[in-house]
């Protein structure tokens, strides 16, 4: 099977026109590897194994680090018991080889999108497992951190270890005898140390098993383990072990905390800094260190999305958002009254990957997150959150609450607006020209404004409005007329500015 990883290249960008080849190796002389083609193949797939030889089959790597997928053909396929591999024809050409490669990461692309669905739905943990069951069809189970059993599939009992025959037996409790095995041998200690999803070879059980461990903000929640019942685990399978477990993370989180085992996820100094409990800096920054090893003052955004009141009650929704709104960033997710609140560390320095993530996170939710803008001072936290929260009140009752990002950089002049309203007095030239517009039906006000805020850029106004220039012309001579106001006076210009977003914009 001769590889050109020129050509792959090639055929990938017919699909996806941003597709890159990251790394290419040959080690050793007859194995080539590549590394992530583009988004149609696992994000965190690492690398793949073009094995055609015999005698270029690896051993099955039991070291989670040691990770790999391997593409084989039909003839090496029985020697590869225990690697995770993609199996194509013997003697397949090029294009047959790509064909292969792109249809089990659709495999992996379809079964990821199914489970977000459900995930935003906020379905249980068995319909999740039953749905990813269509896709890996083999035993697989959820257990949280006493591994007691959440969810399972089981299909034959008989092809079921001893082991998980007895949970399921016993209400999902394992047996006291394995437990003491699992620590005796180590077992415990490496399941749950590890960073992804891996195959477990010990004499504690009878048959190999995939494992996960489940975390949520360096907590330990559960695990997902798959039952390697024939010894065959595709390569598509080990990705759907590795993101189900990180999936799954805020719901077990959510779980525990609904059940009274992890209080502290809920009641912590963030909720107590938005309560007004806490302002000090000093125990703010001690705190923040503490939980975060952020340093008080750095570089801060804030994500937060709002539910509705039947909702208020979900936690598995706001958990399933908060865990969806992290995604790869140094971030922190709470829940706080109607609102899921996430809080990203030097998100900023990737601004384009960032928005796009969160305006991702909106579609995949159906419902607007508002962003605040970018603060320097973490003790500064309750005024920024005030901020976020009027953009959703503003939103409400404008009904503009469609699944969008929003930022509140955008709402500056509403927000200027409702906060100098029956503080400052609006001048005359905004008064007079209001009440032009509201005995006239024009619509001078909105015109000067946006004037007002292109820094007078006559061609950018009309381009904004969709005016003619020569309209726009017409509409500038009538409000100087209607006004008497000198354009030129910066002075003046500020206070037309924030009188005529008072009066258009303010809400209060």
């Amino acid at each position: 099977m001769e590889l050109s990883l020129r050509y792959m290249y090639t055929k990938t960008l017919s699909l996806e026109e941003d597709a890159r080849i990251v790394d290419e190796h040959v080690a050793p002389l007859n194995i080539e590897w590549v590394g992530v083609a583009s988004t149609r193949f696992a994000s965190h797939a690492g690398f793949l194994y073009f094995v055609t030889d015999e005698h270029e089959i690896p051993a099955p790597a039991l070291d989670a680090a040691s990770m790999f997928g391997c593409v084989v053909t039909e003839e090496l396929s029985d020697k590869c018991h225990g690697i995770p591999r993609i199996v194509i024809p013997d003697n397949a050409d090029i294009d047959t080889l790509f064909n292969f490669l792109v249809n089990e990461m659709e495999i992996y692309r379809r079964w990821h999108d199914t489970i977000n669905d459900l995930l935003v739905a906020d379905a249980p943990y068995q319909d999740l497992v039953d749905a990813t069951a269509r896709f890996v069809p083999r035993p697989m189970y959820i257990a949280d951190a006493s591994w007691r059993m959440i969810s399972h599939v089981d299909f034959e009992m008989n092809e079921i270890s001893a082991t998980w025959h007895y949970q399921l037996l016993h209400d999902g409790l394992y047996p006291h005898h394995i437990v003491e095995a699992l620590n005796r041998t180590g077992d415990y200690t490496r399941i749950s140390n590890l960073p992804r999803a891996a195959l477990i070879d010990s004499e504690v059980y009878t048959i190999r098993i995939l494992a996960k461990p489940i975390r949520v903000q360096g907590k330990l929640v559960g695990y997902y383990f798959m039952i390697d019942t024939w010894g065959d685990l595709g390569y598509c399978e080990v990705e759907i072990a590795q993101e189900f477990g990180t999936m799954i993370a805020p719901l077990m989180a959510a779980r525990g905390a609904k059940e009274g085992h992890m209080a502290g996820f809920q009641d912590n100094f963030i909720i107590h800094i938005l309560d007004g409990l806490l302002t000090a800096k000093r125990d703010i920054a001690h705190q923040l260190k503490l939980e975060t090893h952020w340093p008080v003052e750095s570089d801060f955004r804030m994500a937060t999305v709002q539910f509705e009141q039947n909702e208020f009650e979900n936690h598995l929704l706001h958990m399933r958002t908060m865990g969806m709104l992290m995604g790869n960033f140094d971030s922190h997710a709470y829940s706080y009254k109607d609102t899921a609140v996430v809080i990203f560390h030097e998100a900023e320095r990737g601004n384009e990957d960032f928005m796009g993530h969160l305006e991702k996170c909106a579609a995949a939710l159906k419902r607007p997150v508002v962003v605040s803008s970018r603060f320097s001072d973490f003790s500064q936290l309750k005024v920024y959150y005030e901020q976020n929260k009027y953009v959703h009140e503003n939103m409400s009752a404008a009904s503009e609450a469609e699944p969008r990002l929003i930022s509140c950089d955008s709402q500056f002049r509403r927000l200027l607006a409702d906060c100098c309203k029956g503080v400052i007095t609006s001048c005359y030239g905004a008064d007079v020209l209001y009440a032009y517009d509201q005995t006239h039906n024009t619509k001078y006000c909105e015109t000067l404004l946006a004037y007002l805020a292109l820094e007078r850029n006559a061609l950018l106004t009309a381009k904004a409005l969709y005016l003619h220039r020569n309209t726009l012309r017409n509409r500038l001579g009538k409000i100087e007329e209607i006004t008497g106001t000198d354009l030129d006076n910066v002075d003046e210009r500020i206070h037309l500015m924030i009188s005529l977003g008072m009066l258009v914009h303010a809400t209060k």
